[in-house]
């Protein structure tokens, strides 16, 4: 299953001078809820990385609050905000999806 989630990049961000929004897929499976795959609309392969080694292996039936916390911790730009919205959103998407 692919869940994605968005946001609006500051404009104050690099990003924001080719994208309006922040996106954040995730490959998930199902049964176990675990994240397998991540791909985003980061302005750097290393911004990309990183997310990808924050959340490969999260489960997304837990709390989102550790990888918010994260994000707080180790990303000092100021697309952080984006992130960490566009993780909520992912979570809710997955919450929301037998409803």
């Amino acid at each position: 299953m692919i869940v994605l989630g968005y946001a609006k990049v500051p404009a104050q961000s690099t990003t924001h001078a080719t994208q309006e929004f922040f996106s954040l897929s995730l490959l998930v499976e199902p049964p176990h809820c675990t994240v397998l795959a991540v791909d985003s609309t980061a302005a750097t392969a290393m911004a990309r990385e990183w997310l990808a080694s924050l959340l490969v292996g999260a489960d997304l039936s837990g709390d989102d609050g550790p990888f918010l916390d994260a994000v707080d911790r180790h990303y000092l730009g100021p697309a952080a905000g984006s992130i960490k919205q566009a993780i909520r959103d992912a979570w809710r998407r997955y919450a929301g999806r037998d409803q």
